[in-house]
Formats: C-alpha cells, sequence, structure tokens
C-alpha cells in the first residue's frame, strides 16, 4: 500500500472515529476498518477499565473465536515492556498470555503484533492484530506494521477523548455531592418526557421529594452530618428506584422523580416505598447514630393539559399537603 493511500485511509479513519458520539460508536468504527484495512487478519482491542486493574474486550474483527472479556497488563509482554511487540521478529520469542493458539506456544507459524495505544504520555490499551499463516518479515509486512501503529495512534487519541467529553457531561450533569442527576439536567429530561407523553399518551408521572426537618440537622450536628445525610438518602433512594425512573437532586434538600410510563396508582406505590425506606435507615455521623430520618412525598400525574409547569406545580402542591398534614407521608395533589 502506498504511503499516499496510508495517507488518505488515516485520514478516513481518523474523520470516522472523531465522529463517534459514544464508545459504542467508536468500537464499531475500529471493527469495521481494522477489518477492511488489513484483509485476512483478525485481531482485538483492549481499554483499561476505569479502576486501572486490567483491560476489557470491547471490539474483534475475524477471530473466529469468542473475544476474551479481560486480560490483565501482564498477560502481554508489549504492555509489560511498554512497546510494540512484533512476534516472530526478535531473537527471543514468548507468546503473550491473552493470544490463543491451539495449545501450542512459540510456534513458527504465529505471526501477530501487539501494540499498546497510547495518548496524551497515558497507555490506555492494547491492539493486538495476527495476521495469516505463512506472513513474512519481508519490506511489505514492515510497512503494514508501521500503518497498524500509526492506526493504533488514530483509535488511541479518539478513545481518550470521547472519554474526556464523556466525563466532562457526567460533571456538568450531575450533583457532585449525591451522584445524582442535577437540576439542570432533570429539566432537559423533564421537557423530553413531557413531549413523549404528548405524542404517545404513555402515563408520565412526578414524584416531589422533601427531607423532614433537615435544616435541624445541619443545625445541631452541622453540615458535615448534613452531607451524610444526603448522601445516605441518595443511596436509599438509588436501591428502591428502577431502570427508567429518573431521579435528581434539584435543591438543597429536596428530590424530583420522573417516573416514565406509570400511572398515579403506581408512582404513589413507588413512593411510598421509597418512604419507607428511608424511615428503615440508621445513620451513623462520627460515631453518633442521628435522629431518624423522614421524607414528605406529593405525587403527581399527566393529564392531557398538562404542561412542565403545571405538573410541577401539582407535584409540590402534593408535597405541601404532605408537610402540612404531619410529615414523613406521601399525598396526592390536592382534590385526589
Amino acid at each position: 500500500m502506498s504511503v499516499k493511500r496510508h495517507g488518505r485511509y488515516l485520514a478516513e479513519l481518523g474523520e470516522w472515529l472523531h465522529s463517534a458520539k459514544s464508545l459504542e460508536e467508536l468500537y464499531r468504527v475500529v471493527r469495521r476498518f481494522m477489518a477492511r484495512l488489513f484483509p485476512g487478519s483478525a485481531g482485538e482491542l483492549y481499554i483499561y477499565s476505569n479502576s486501572r486493574d486490567g483491560l476489557d474486550g470491547v471490539c474483534e474483527w475475524n477471530r473466529g473465536e469468542a473475544l476474551h472479556a479481560h486480560i490483565q497488563p501482564d498477560d502481554c509482554w508489549a504492555l509489560r515492556r511498554g512497546r510494540v511487540l512484533r512476534y516472530g521478529a526478535g531473537l527471543a520469542d514468548l507468546t503473550c498470555g491473552h493470544v490463543d493458539c491451539n495449545g501450542e506456544r512459540d510456534t513458527d507459524d504465529l505471526h501477530y503484533t501487539c501494540i499498546p495505544i497510547i495518548a496524551h504520555g497515558d497507555t490506555g490499551g492494547l491492539l493486538h492484530i495476527r495476521f495469516p499463516e505463512g506472513s513474512s518479515q519481508s519490506t511489505e509486512d514492515d510497512d503494514r506494521i508501521n500503518f497498524a501503529i500509526q492506526c493504533a495512534e488514530q483509535i488511541s487519541l479518539a478513545v481518550a477523548n470521547v472519554r474526556l467529553r464523556d466525563e466532562l457531561e457526567e460533571q456538568s450533569t450531575r450533583d457532585p455531592l449525591t451522584g445524582l442527576f442535577n437540576r439542570r439536567h432533570f429539566m432537559n429530561r423533564f421537557r423530553t418526557g413531557m413531549a413523549a407523553f404528548h405524542k404517545h399518551r404513555h402515563p408520565l408521572s412526578l414524584v416531589s421529594i422533601d427531607a423532614d426537618h433537615f435544616k435541624k440537622i445541619n443545625d445541631v450536628y452541622g453540615h458535615d452530618a448534613g452531607d451524610v445525610v444526603l448522601r445516605n438518602l441518595s443511596d436509599t433512594f438509588t436501591s428502591v428506584i428502577e431502570d427508567g425512573d429518573m431521579l435528581a437532586r434539584v435543591g438543597g434538600e429536596e428530590f424530583c422523580l420522573i417516573l416514565h410510563e406509570q400511572d398515579f396508582a403506581a408512582a404513589h406505590a413507588k413512593a411510598e416505598r421509597v418512604r419507607q425506606a428511608v424511615e428503615a435507615m440508621d445513620i451513623n455521623y462520627d460515631g453518633v447514630l442521628l435522629p431518624r430520618v423522614t421524607i414528605s412525598c406529593g405525587v403527581a400525574t399527566a393529564d392531557k393539559d398538562a404542561t412542565i409547569k403545571s405538573l410541577l406545580r401539582s407535584s409540590d402542591e402534593a408535597l405541601y399537603k404532605a408537610k402540612d398534614t404531619g410529615r414523613n407521608r406521601v399525598c396526592p395533589v390536592l382534590g385526589s
């Protein structure tokens, strides 16, 4: 393959990689391009997990057997040595632990290359390419390996950029104390949910939640204790709600729960389960068992004329009703 063609293919690969909106899309691009750029080859891409204690198999092409779900850094000589490993080109060849070779090790018929993928000075993963039997260590093979290294550089930068973008988006949509979604993201999701409700008429319910007597905890035990309470509330809420439910911290001790495809009865039952789970919490702060924490909840369900403003107002009115009638309870909107 000519240098000019290499450059054109790399530019096209880079364009597709950097257009990917998610890691899943990016891995599909890698799978498609590697199979076409290196016909007859087979390979895998491994990416370090967030904990950095191993690498996850994220995509493969032409393998013929299942992709390894996980490998360890010590399984690969390229990762151990911090440089490209071209099996069969050195004075001493030791097979990587992640390589399948039908029970045979150090065979002369095995030809593969392991390329650490590095971006911004950090090793992010491993690109493994296995070439057809009979591949030689020719000048043409050298060009192919160099081209694979250039592809790995494109892939590594794209993975790093998507991960950074995801991290920044996570920071912009999450409450740093509880890890729940913040008010801004809640409103965006609420608008989307309301639009879907008016289009498809599937049930949409909203639960407004407020921690009872929270100011007293801050006044008596301090704001650090209040933070512990909020984190415990978040963990408890999360343990009760289900996939598809959207929970956000919208104020100091205020939370909102959007329930898609759930009518008033289902929403009321779920709010009651949340209330009971909170009432059962034991919270220790600095060796002290804090007073029992409870919550009040207001439930409202969208009708055909509902707007974002009206549904928020209805759930808030129901919450005020719960507060006014003794707290630690779930109430519907007045008149329900």
